[in-house]
């Protein structure tokens, strides 16, 4: 078996791998979940983490780091072996690979990779995340959750509405899966099919122009000991330029490799004449390696300023509206004070460390975390908020906060959850049925019964019972505006909703 088929196998172990992790996160009354090891990977995220929040979240930034240090020393092994975006798009380039008959366009030139990667990690240091975007991982993370994970199911439910009278028959009852669905999900679905469609014009187009992970661990990685030497008994036949899908290996000049683009798949592996090239242990910058990145001083330059400027617009501008009354923020957005005691983080804090990647929303059983569209502003697109009316926070739940890659959501007991405020409620008296006079009174003990933390009592007045909210007992955690009945159908307002505390 050649060491190409071998990084094949590799890649599809790593891609089922990152589909059953993902899968396996999803909330059990057990709360055994797996860790988002492949979020935690990703070196992008690691680093403007970092830059953002500094060693305060260190714990969960130890794996990416621990690549860049491996991808120093060895080169970029990671997009050509494990990343499971550019597994997919390698699928998709072979489809086209075939479709257009083997001929491809001519060299991409790679620094605009480069530039997006300057932008990160500027605004990123004035404690913006824009890397969310971009970056494969939660790129790929956010499609399956929101996207390809409802879809499957809706699948499953198709199949046991049509063939379940037959699965009967051969003693196989299967049941109707709960499919939860996002906002948002089709602007996601057309991001993820427009990084496959580049496939079209070029092989791994967006991991050679826009990926701005492969950009940072091409610029750590172009000095790695693993890599191609060419020898004398080189020929000149360009075929290892052909077949090169990240454009590695000039044309006119086939003996040379750019080493901050190569990512050691060994496709130009095929060379006919087996003296010719080798790929291994080399620790000398010789045979043809070639280090230096495609980037121009002038554009990187434009590229730091529109960081800078996005940034600062963030920190100065955008962040000074008021917050919208209903973002409220899941469970796991807490941190001890400097007294031990549990407090909600900023807004700042928080959209300094999520990087969108969609992970506690599929895991919430509810389906109540949804994307914010105009609720945090530009700055907070696609972050997590709790939507009361689509499902509230479950109390034996605390999903959320363990599979957060970044510690954007921190980890919490089932029992600390009484502590953590959410929001609080309020009565619409104007709505509420328990709260009208006369003939248009209606006795509802709705929201009262289904609030587990007994926040909600009836209390005689006037002569009526009428739901009255007990402040200090309240967490915000919507279940009461989940089942109001004045809430129906689905949309309308309820009579008790839950608003974002003021001092947070």
């Amino acid at each position: 078996m050649t060491v190409k088929w071998i990084r094949r196998i590799v890649q599809l172990v790593a891609l089922f791998l990152f589909g059953w992790l993902l899968y396996q996160s999803r909330w059990t009354p057990t709360g055994d979940l797996t860790a988002p090891l492949f979020l935690r990977l990703d070196s992008l995220v690691a680093l403007t983490s970092l830059l953002s929040r500094g060693l305060v979240v260190a714990v969960y930034l130890i794996p990416g780091l621990a690549l860049l240090v491996l991808t120093a020393v060895f080169g970029r092994f990671f997009c050509g072996w494990l990343c499971p975006l550019g597994t997919c798009i390698d699928a998709c380039d072979t489809i086209f690979f075939r479709r257009r008959g083997g001929q491809w366009p001519g060299q991409m030139r790679p620094q605009w990779k480069y530039y997006v990667l300057a932008a990160v990690l500027v605004a990123a240091l004035l404690g913006t995340q824009i890397a969310w975007l971009v970056d494969p991982i939660p790129l790929l993370t956010r499609t399956a959750a929101t996207v390809v994970y409802p879809l499957s199911l809706g699948a499953y439910n198709l199949l046991i509405n049509h063939a379940g009278p037959l699965l009967h028959h051969f003693g196989i009852y299967l049941y109707p899966a709960l499919v939860h669905h996002f906002s948002l999900e089709i602007a996601v679905g057309v991001m993820f099919l427009i990084v496959l469609g580049m496939s079209f014009f070029a092989r791994r187009m967006w991991c050679r122009t826009f990926c701005p992970l492969g950009a940072l661990l091409a610029f750590v990685g172009r000095f790695g000991i693993w890599k191609r030497y060419i020898t004398e008994q080189c020929t000149g036949c360009r075929l290892c330029s052909r077949t090169c899908k990240m454009g590695a290996i000039p044309a006119d000049r086939c003996s040379q490799t750019n080493t901050a683009e190569c990512i050691l798949c060994y496709d130009c592996a095929a060379c006919p004449n087996p003296g010719a090239m080798q790929i291994g242990l080399h620790l000398r910058i010789s045979g043809g390696a070639n280090p230096a990145t495609d980037t121009s001083r002038r554009a990187f330059v434009g590229a730091l300023g529109a960081g800078l400027a996005y940034g600062l617009l963030v920190k100065v501008g955008l962040r000074r509206e008021q917050v919208h009354p209903k973002l409220i923020r899941p469970p796991g957005a807490n941190v001890r004070d400097a007294d031990g005691n549990l407090r909600r983080m900023t807004e700042q804090e928080f959209r300094e460390l999520c990087v969108r990647c969609g992970n506690c929303m599929r895991t919430c059983p509810t389906g109540g975390l949804q994307p914010a569209i105009t609720q945090a502003g530009i700055d907070g697109a696609f972050t997590p908020v709790l939507v009361p009316a689509i499902g509230f926070c479950e109390q034996q739940c605390n999903a959320c906060s363990q599979v957060c890659p970044t510690g954007a959501l921190r980890p919490h007991t089932i029992e600390q959850k009484s502590e953590i405020k959410l929001g609080e409620a309020a009565v619409d008296r104007d709505e509420c049925l328990s709260w009208q006079k006369g003939d248009d009174y209606l006795l509802c003990l709705v929201c009262a019964e289904h609030c587990s933390y007994q926040a909600v009592e009836h209390r005689e007045d006037e002569g009526q019972l009428r739901p009255f909210v007990v402040p200090d007992k309240c967490t915000g955690c919507g279940q009461c505006d989940y089942a109001c009945p004045v809430g129906e159908p689905a949309g309308t307002p309820s009579a008790i909703t839950v608003s974002r505390l003021p001092s947070t």
